[in-house]
């Protein structure tokens, strides 16, 4: 196999559930994203499939760093994407395209699917 391009180590995003108003505690957590380990090489595609509520957005979040990973990594080239600010995030997040679940909010009804799987090509020809 060649050498991956986007690696996920054991990535877990976890939101506490909290109790109390003025003081709140921690009473639970919900499990988003659960221990996801897997690797892509360049020119592969990658679908998440699942049922509402599974983690799918949430994982697709947490590979463009939009949201913190309570543990695991994610690298980019090697890089871990967690440790990137400002253009070298940027330049990350140009590379990788994330096409969410709701077709009417992600997908123009005017445009053919040729047209918007080739249209990130056109923006991005490198």
């Amino acid at each position: 196999m060649a050498e991956p391009i986007l690696e996920v180590k054991d990535l877990v995003k976890h939101y506490p559930l909290t109790q109390g108003v003025l003081f709140k505690k921690q009473v639970g957590a919900v499990k988003a994203v659960d221990g996801i380990s897997f690797e892509l090489a360049k020119g592969e595609t990658l679908g998440i499939v699942g049922e509402s509520g599974c983690g799918k957005s949430t994982l697709a979040k947490v590979l463009m760093n939009l949201e913190r990973a309570t543990s695991g990594q994610v690298l980019f080239k090697g890089e871990d994407i967690s440790t990137l600010q400002g253009s070298a995030l940027k330049a990350v997040r140009r590379n990788i395209q994330m096409v969410f679940q709701d077709p009417y909010t992600s997908l123009n009804p005017r445009m053919t699917v040729g047209d918007i799987i080739g249209e990130p090509f056109e923006i991005h020809p490198e």
